[in-house]
């Protein structure tokens, strides 16, 4: 996951596909906050971890620190993420 676009792409477009239901009330906001949180700390460190993966700033073995720290071991490279640099 090189590519800039495709990495907004897919850390995003998640977002959508649950924050659109419960715009519309199909999904209680209860359920709303749950995909929230699963979002924030299980799917959106996934995509972070093969992004920093695949740019070949982390190795195989950091896996466990995404989530050690709660997951703000991934704001260590924040510009890398959002920016590519």
């Amino acid at each position: 996951m090189k590519n800039l676009f495709i990495y907004h792409l897919v850390a995003n477009v998640s977002l959508i596909l649950y924050l659109y239901p419960w715009m519309e009330g199909y999904i209680s906001t209860e359920w709303f906050i749950l995909l929230a949180f699963l979002h924030a700390f299980v799917f959106h460190p996934l995509v972070d971890y093969y992004r920093l993966l695949a740019l070949g700033k982390i190795e195989k073995d950091d896996f466990a620190k995404m989530w050690k720290w709660g997951t703000l071991y991934r704001f260590k490279y924040y510009n890398s993420l959002t920016f590519g640099a």
